[in-house]
């Protein structure tokens, strides 16, 4: 279970520092044409995406080695019997 935040938060930012990036987004976003805001939202897209290829493959190594720990686990009681 993880912990629910606004999204695209990092959970290590600090939260006065994430409220004063959120005010700056947000009075930049205004300033921007459709064109720059179509950019801007298919960056957050790509970098969404790419963070969850990474918690994938991150998830893929843990299973990985818990695999490995089961194989070890069944030598082990193979060799007690």
């Amino acid at each position: 279970m993880g912990v629910e935040r606004p999204a695209g938060t990092h959970p290590m930012m600090h939260a006065g520092a994430m409220s004063a990036v959120v005010e700056l987004m947000t009075e930049m976003w205004g300033l921007l044409t459709e064109e720059q805001k179509k950019k801007v939202m298919f960056l957050r897209m790509d970098i969404i995406t790419q963070w969850m290829e990474a918690e994938i493959s991150n998830e893929e190594r843990m299973n990985e080695v818990k695999k490995k720990a089961i194989a070890d686990i069944r030598k082990v009681q193979e060799m007690m019997k």
